[in-house]
């Protein structure tokens, strides 16, 4: 990759104190952490002796040591981590918040953005639009092939008065070598807020637009390539990693739904964070994440269905009456032959677990089972999600999720 596990050479300053900038050495680690070393503070006016005091914002203008071109970097939150005095001072900082474009940027110091840019490769495999065209005429005696390329037309998603969101082809082109050439191609979801926006507004709105397309595939993920566009058209990249996610049974909406209904979709969406925050915080506090004891990740789905029974079907009801209407309106309904001893079973394991009642111990269900019910309340709350933003169409029932509803009929 461009940026990490590199060090570069640059000047730093904190923005409103350009008369004292510094020079230091920066090495972006294989995650995209930043670390500055430095002989001098970034700080002119800290007390070395006193508290280390962390900084909101340092920029920069780097140089790489392999070539010779010019990045500007902004690095926020960032924090100093080792403080040397003697007959040669050092510092060092680091910033798990940065951002790097491959350009100069003369208005560097501006707070303020246009555009949000997310992709992932799950996401390209999603799309089936594509600019390439291939031919080829490999059954002759001479080996023919011609690759043509032309960018799609955007594909816009949904449009109000707060935002504009659309599907932006890109592509690039080059030569690696004599006789090995490349053309790749990614598809970004582009956010452009009505107003401008500051960086702190960007996990917002990236996690508003990447939990909705982990319901609509199904499968946890993160944005893997995050940009966002300065008010002078400069494009900056995140180059923190996030962590990976486990996967999921994978199920994904057909695209053409998705895009055939994408205003109603988002706008739905958008109007339903209020109403369904606790839900939807709670779902993807454990959805995909990786170190959650599956017990833990049972009594957290249980808690989901029953308070979005409570605050949108009805207050009053025990628990077993309110996992049995969920389950009822669910699509795997048909599958179960007695679908209100399946809500006892989830009851009695739920008290169990949450309640430590011994009695329970016999009749809950075990770790096994717990992990592939999990799968099984993962599906219900994904479709009551779906169902709240208009998709109504029944997703298929994996045959994980059938033969554990089997094994239990049995």
């Amino acid at each position: 990759m461009e940026y990490y596990n590199k060090y570069f050479e640059g000047v730093f300053w904190i923005p409103g104190k350009e008369e004292r900038k510094i020079i230091s050495t920066i090495f972006i680690d294989e995650n995209g952490i930043a670390i500055i070393t430095s002989l001098e503070s970034l700080d002119i006016d800290e007390n070395v002796n006193n508290k280390w005091n962390n900084l909101d914002l340092v920029l920069g203008y780097i140089n790489c040591n392999e070539k010779s071109k010019t990045y500007s970097i902004k690095l926020h939150n960032i924090y100093k981590t080792h403080q040397s005095l003697g007959a040669l001072t050092k510092f060092k900082y680091k910033s798990n918040n940065t951002i790097i474009t491959p350009f100069y940027d003369r208005e560097i110091e501006s707070i303020y953005y246009s555009i949000v840019m997310l992709n992932a490769d799950i996401l390209d495999n999603w799309i089936p639009i594509s600019g390439f065209d291939f031919k080829s005429d490999i059954e002759n005696k001479s080996f023919e092939v011609s690759q043509y390329y032309k960018q799609p037309q955007i594909i816009e998603l949904f449009k109000s008065k707060d935002y504009e969101i659309y599907l932006f082809f890109r592509a690039k082109s080059g030569f690696k070598k004599w006789r090995e050439s490349f053309i790749n191609e990614s598809v970004f979801i582009n956010i452009e807020p009505s107003k401008h926006f500051e960086i702190k507004e960007l996990p917002k709105i990236k996690t508003t637009i990447e939990r909705l397309f982990n319901l609509l595939l199904f499968e946890p993920f993160y944005f893997e390539n995050t940009e966002i566009r300065s008010t002078n058209k400069k494009d900056y990249k995140v180059i923190k990693k996030q962590n990976k996610l486990n996967s999921s049974l994978n199920n994904k909406i057909e695209f053409e739904i998705f895009r055939n209904q994408s205003q109603n979709i988002f706008s739905r969406w958008f109007e339903k964070q209020d109403k369904l925050e606790l839900a939807i915080s709670n779902f993807f506090s454990v959805f995909g994440q990786k170190g959650v004891l599956i017990e833990n990740k049972f009594l957290t789905y249980i808690s989901i269905l029953e308070n979005y029974h409570k605050n949108n079907v009805s207050k009053k009801g025990v628990l077993k009456w309110r996992l049995k209407n969920l389950l009822e309106k669910s699509s795997i309904n048909n599958i179960f032959e007695d679908v209100e001893k399946f809500a006892e079973k989830l009851k009695i394991t739920r008290n169990y677990h949450a309640h430590l009642e011994e009695e329970h111990k016999e009749k809950s269900l075990k770790t096994e089972e717990i992990y592939k019910a999990n799968d099984l309340l993962e599906f219900v709350i994904r479709e009551i999600l779906l169902r709240e933003i208009g998709i109504i169409e029944n997703s298929e029932i994996s045959s994980e999720i059938k033969e554990f509803i089997n094994t239990f009929n049995e």
